[in-house]
């Protein structure tokens, strides 16, 4: 029996809707298994090359070295690269700026973290690159080329560096040139670990050749490369990497299972005869294995190819949405993780093949041949399924009977629903924990230029004909004023308590207040104007904003959510920081400079607020306490508050119609508060613009495997659900044959279609919401946080696999209908 073998690719051929939907199973697992490899390598990569672009490239930062010390340093052979800087005097230019230079040798230029805008680093001695706002502000109108003079010194422009937000605020104007002739022992020494070393061991020997104080760890490029940071926070990530990787594993496994098994269901009656001419149960299961072979040969290279298509789509996207400058993964092509994703592929399909190849070996040839294989006779029970019959009819107590009357189908059928389910559940829910983790978005990303006061001498408040004269510009779209957070004092009711936030052990304080307990706290009001609290209305999750109640000063605004680190557990607790409620009262006592103990609160001029409105989220970016209540009051409001105590703004921040126009907006602007010497402008156009893209890009990526889940669970149903039917025509022939009408028999197929979508969303649901929370204790390695019960992800994937496997239905009916009655009963 040499040929039996052919077998194999005659069936493949023969049922190629089979065959294809088993290998777009197989592909998008491979590839959906290859993709999250490579994007996490991907990411890893772009982290890397951001935190050098923030922080610099160097691993360590030694200071006061003798010359000795420095030279065992720079011959390790650990070092791959190395360089000097020094920085030389301040100059105060004016009562706002000071100058000064930082001369470096040519590696250590490539070691910091100054980038280039515009030109070149400088090459030459007497070469010098600043940064742009710097370049306006002392030489405007200048260009790569031109000769600039500091202190009796002339210097050729090469290069324009990005600018840098905390030097405009302090008012530090960095001329950063070339010097290979820098002392040794007054400069500081940046030095890059070799790649081809142990990362971990190079750091401890290099970190013991100096005093701890005199060494300055690039923590953040290092904790990216994954070799520093705390062991707790790369355990959890670890942790949540490794269950979304096992959950997408074992679901690769459970579809092609599926798709094998009903492969092997279908093929009964032919495993029967064939084992009535002679074959043997070791060729049997060498026949599914064949077909196992075959489909891992072609859907494997497929899925990998994928893969790195899907990786390629995502970063030429990304860099659409964010241009060249903003990176959050790049291309990396790692042939360990194409390897890995190959072997997972591989022992999936094997390990799916397996059982149905054993069982189809195991095959009895009369009961085969007799299609009696698996099904269960029942006792008839009268009051079985009368509810079912009460509200469906007939059809419905049929349905109900015949999902069960085959025991293995049913377990397929139900087994294939419950993992599609499951993936959905736990990758929403992975979704939504990932984006509740990560900082979203708020209004102060929408910024593009504040008008600040500079910190020096002549100091002048910034008043409202300034903010009016602002407001006329036509290109201005809107104007916010943005004040100092004043510091309270406030008394809470017992009830407010959350456990989370007394278990940090330094928030609450217990003091008696009139003879009552009550819990103090620090809380922080911030000021918004009339253009602030219309966007605040975006973020209102409960009461209204009254502004005639915020200017009486008889109520504020609280922000539902805080960001606490709790240094006991090393992590960050996310919530409110007390339950409150709308309509409850807080007392507020301010807090003057070197306030007073918390056991003399009351003592001062104690002012009752009602809580007017409850705010999701920070609209603009707070710069209060992340561990006080977080209020918002109006400008009359805290002037009430305070008793009248003047307020000015400290900073003023516009938003532009049209972004584009950036330029001759900077113009305008400038022109408008140059009479005001200690009034600056920051451009904030570039940073926010790549804030928000990359946010925006994370949840994009974050959506995209969700859908492709999603799309895997819909292939697996609709697979399942339309082989169960195809393979029963001669059933359906004969119930037909004895009076049940294609209305009914639609009716019947369509009720079976819902009952397994139901028992499968159950157990599904059940499942999921256990790997949910068990991908939240992953998580809370990273951020403290109520663990969200799944419900919206239940509900969408109930409803979704009712609706697919209504649909998937629809096309069978279809072919059952145009069946001949008589050639379907006697089919063989």
């Amino acid at each position: 029996m040499s040929s039996y073998k052919k077998l194999t690719g005659r069936y493949l051929k023969a049922n190629k809707k089979r065959t294809v939907l088993t290998l777009i199973g197989i592909i998008l697992s491979v590839a959906l298994i290859s993709t999250i490899g490579l994007f996490i390598k991907g990411i890893q990569a772009a982290e890397i090359e951001d935190a050098i672009n923030q922080h610099g490239a160097y691993h360590l930062a030694y200071e006061n070295l003798d010359k000795d010390t420095a030279s065992k340093i720079i011959n390790n052979p650990k070092i791959a690269r190395y360089g000097f800087y020094i920085k030389d005097e301040e100059t105060k230019l004016d009562d706002t700026n000071i100058a000064q230079e930082i001369r470096a040798t040519n590696k250590a230029l490539e070691l910091m973290p100054y980038r280039i805008k515009e030109g070149k680093m400088p090459e030459n001695e007497g070469e010098v690159a600043i940064e742009k706002w710097a370049l306006d502000y002392l030489y405007k109108g200048k260009k790569p080329g031109d000769k600039l003079e500091l202190n009796g010194k002339t210097y050729k422009l090469t290069g324009i560096l990005d600018n840098i937000i905390n030097n405009q605020y302090s008012g530090l104007i960095v001329f950063l040139t070339k010097s290979e002739t820098v002392d040794i022992e007054n400069s500081v020494l940046l030095i890059e670990i070799s790649s081809k070393t142990d990362m971990n061991k190079a750091l401890q020997e290099l970190k013991a050749l100096s005093q701890e104080e005199n060494i300055d760890e690039n923590s953040t490029l290092l904790l990216r490369m994954g070799v520093s940071g705390d062991p707790l926070v790369l355990d959890s990530i670890f942790k949540v990497v490794i269950i979304v990787i096992l959950i997408v594993v074992i679901a690769t496994i459970a579809v092609i299972y599926n798709s094998f098994q009903i492969s092997v269901v279908e093929r009964i009656k032919e495993f029967g005869l064939l084992r009535a001419v002679g074959t043997t149960p070791k060729q049997i299961r060498s026949i599914v294995l064949r077909e196992a072979t075959l489909l891992a040969c072609i859907g494997i290279p497929i899925g990998l190819l994928c893969g790195i298509v899907a990786i390629w789509a995502i970063t030429f996207a990304f860099k659409i949405i964010g241009g060249d400058d903003l990176t959050i993964t790049k291309l990396v092509i790692d042939p360990f993780v194409l390897i890995i994703s190959l072997m997972v592929g591989l022992i999936s399909i094997y390990l799916s093949a397996l059982l149905p190849a054993i069982f189809a070996g195991r095959i009895s040839p009369l009961v085969a041949i007799s299609s009696r294989v698996a099904i269960t006779k029942e006792k008839i029970k009268r009051r079985k399924h009368r509810l079912v019959q009460k509200i469906f009819g007939f059809e419905g107590a049929l349905a109900a009977k015949n999902i069960k009357r085959n025991r293995k189908r049913y377990r397929i059928t139900v087994f294939s629903i419950v993992i599609s389910v499951v993936l959905f559940v736990t990758f929403k829910s992975f979704m939504d924990m990932s984006l509740n983790v990560s900082k979203r978005p708020n209004d102060s990303m929408d910024i593009h230029f504040t008008v600040y006061k500079r910190y020096g001498r002549n100091e002048e408040e910034i008043h409202e004909d300034l903010v009016k004269s602002l407001k006329d510009l036509t290109f201005i779209e809107n104007v916010y004023k943005r004040y100092d957070t004043i510091h309270f004092y406030t008394a809470i009711n017992k009830n407010s308590e959350i456990k989370e936030v007394r278990d940090i052990g330094y928030i609450y304080n217990d003091i008696t207040v009139n003879g009552k307990e009550k819990i103090g706290l620090g809380a922080n009001i911030d000021v918004y104007d009339s253009s602030s609290l219309e966007v605040a209305k975006k973020y209102l999750k409960a009461g209204s904003i009254d502004m005639e109640k915020l200017n009486s000063g008889e109520g504020v605004i609280i922000i539902d959510k805080n960001q606490i680190y709790n240094g006991n557990t090393r992590k960050f607790y996310i919530g409110p920081v007390a339950e409150i409620k709308i309509g409850d009262e807080i007392e507020l006592q301010h807090m003057e400079q070197g306030g007073e103990d918390w056991i003399k609160f009351g003592k001062g001029k104690v002012k009752k607020v009602k809580v007017l409105a409850i705010l999701s989220d920070d609209p603009f970016n707070f710069y209060g306490s992340p561990s006080e209540l977080k209020l918002i009051s109006s400008e009359k409001g805290l002037k009430t508050i305070l008793e009248d105590e003047e307020i000015y703004p400290y900073n003023v921040q516009l938003k532009i119609k049209n972004p584009n126009d950036e330029e001759m907006a900077k113009e305008k602007i400038e022109d408008v508060i140059s009479s005001n010497p200690s009034l600056g402008l920051i451009n904030e156009i570039d940073q926010n613009r790549k804030q928000k893209a990359s946010t925006l890009m994370v949840e994009i990526l974050i959506y995209g495997f969700v859908i492709v889940v999603a799309l895997i669970s819909c292939v697996n149903i609709i697979n399942t659900l339309t082989t169960n039917i195809l393979l029963r025509k001669r059933e359906f022939a004969s119930l037909k044959s004895i009076g049940l009408s294609q209305k009914g028999l639609r009716k019947m197929i369509v009720l079976e279609g819902l009952f397994y979508g139901i028992v499968g969303s159950i157990y599904g649901s059940i499942i999921g919401t256990g790997l949910s929370y068990l991908m939240y204790g992953g998580f809370m390695g990273l951020r403290e946080f109520k663990w969200p019960v799944p419900w919206n992800a239940i509900l969408i994937a109930t409803v979704a696999s009712l609706l697919i496997g209504y649909i998937a239905v629809l096309s069978p009916l279809s072919r059952i209908k145009r069946e001949n009655l008589i050639e379907a009963i006697r089919e063989e």
